[in-house]
C-alpha cells in the first residue's frame, strides 16, 4: 500500500533552530508509515510552483508550524507575530481542502492572517524539543492513516494475462491487462477513463503514430468506470491473436482505424497507458511489448 504524504509547512530560520525542528517532525512521521515533505524557500516562481505548490496539491495531510517571531510594538502580549510564508501555505491547504493541524508556539498574536478565516483551532506548543512527539501524538489522535493515498495507480503483475476466445470471431486470444487501483481510503473514483498515450519502437527509437481514444476495460462496456476506494479495475492493455503472436491488437472505443496503433513483427515497444478520473489524481506508466514470433516468447511488463 502507498504511504499517505504529509506536507510539513514551516519556518526555515537554520540559525534558530527551525529547520533542526522540521527535520525532527519528518522524522517522527516517516517512523509512523508516512511519507513526508519539509517545504523549503523557493527564489523564483518556477520553483513555487513545480515544488512547494503542486506538492501541497498532492499531499493527504498538511502539518501547519508556526513559530514565534519578532515581537510586535505596541500589543499587548501575546504580542510576537508568527512565520509570513506558511500563511500563504495554509491558505493554499484550505482551498485544497487538505486535513490539516496547526501548531503555534507560544507568544504568537492568535487568529493572525489566514488563520482568521478558516476553521481550525490551533495548539499551542512551548517545548520545541517536544514538537514531535506532540505531532504524532496529535495525528494519532486524529486517526490520521499513513496506508492511502489520494491518487490512481496502474499495477501490474503476471496473473494479468490470460486465454480466451475473442467475440466477434470467434478468435483465439491472448489478453493482457493493467490492473487501475485507486488508492483513496474513503472515496470512490468517478470517471475513470483509461488511454494509450505513447507507442515507441525501442529498436529505432520511432514513435507509431494514432490518435487519442478512451480504451475498453475488461468486462465493461463503457468507456468511464466507477472504482470503490481501496479497490481495482481490470483495463484491456492490448491482446495477440494465438495465430498472430506479433501482431498486437487494442481494444479501444473507436470506429475508426485513425485511433489504433498499428506495428507488427519481431521486436520491442514501449507502450504508456495512462488513466484519468473526475475527483482522483490520474497516473502513467510505460510498459515493454516484446515479441519474438511466438506466443510464449511474449512479454509484456512495466519499464
Amino acid at each position: 500500500m502507498p504511504d499517505a504524504r504529509v506536507f510539513i509547512s514551516c519556518g526555515q530560520r537554520a540559525e534558530a533552530g527551525e529547520t533542526e525542528v522540521a527535520a525532527a517532525v519528518a522524522s517522527a512521521l516517516a517512523d509512523e508509515g508516512f511519507s513526508p515533505y519539509i517545504a523549503v524557500g523557493q527564489q523564483t516562481l518556477q520553483g513555487l510552483k513545480e515544488n512547494i505548490f503542486e506538492k501541497i496539491a498532492e499531499a493527504e495531510y498538511f502539518v501547519f508550524i508556526d513559530f514565534c517571531r519578532e515581537q510586535l510594538v505596541g500589543l499587548t502580549p501575546p504580542n510576537h507575530r508568527g512565520s509570513v510564508f506558511v500563511q500563504q501555505e495554509l491558505a493554499l491547504a484550505a482551498y485544497l481542502g487538505t486535513e490539516a493541524m496547526i501548531f503555534q508556539e507560544d507568544g504568537i498574536r492568535p487568529r493572525e492572517g489566514v488563520l482568521t478565516a478558516i476553521q481550525g483551532n490551533s495548539i499551542n506548543f512551548t517545548d520545541r524539543a517536544r514538537l514531535a512527539a506532540e505531532v504524532v501524538n496529535e495525528a494519532k489522535r486524529r486517526g490520521w492513516d499513513p496506508s492511502w493515498q489520494n491518487s490512481l495507480a496502474i499495477e501490474w503483475d503476471a496473473q494479468l494475462q490470460a486465454d480466451t476466445m475473442r467475440v466477434p470471431g470467434p478468435i483465439k486470444a491472448r489478453f493482457f491487462h493493467i490492473r487501475v487501483r485507486n488508492n483513496h481510503h474513503h472515496k470512490a473514483a468517478r470517471n475513470v477513463y483509461g488511454y494509450l498515450v505513447e507507442v515507441v519502437n525501442l529498436d529505432t527509437r520511432e514513435p507509431v503514430s494514432f490518435e487519442s481514444v478512451e480504451f475498453k476495460w475488461a468486462g465493461y462496456v463503457l468507456p468511464n468506470a466507477t472504482i470503490a476506494p481501496g479497490q481495482s479495475r481490470k483495463l484491456d492493455a492490448l491482446w495477440l491473436p494465438h495465430l498472430q503472436p506479433t501482431l498486437p491488437q487494442f481494444n479501444a472505443l473507436t470506429d475508426s482505424g485513425d485511433f489504433i496503433p498499428h506495428f507488427q513483427g519481431v521486436g520491442a515497444w514501449r507502450l504508456t497507458y495512462e488513466v484519468q478520473s473526475d475527483n482522483v489524481p490520474g497516473a502513467r506508466r510505460s510498459f515493454r511489448l516484446r515479441l519474438d514470433g511466438t506466443l510464449d516468447g511474449v512479454r509484456f511488463e512495466p519499464i
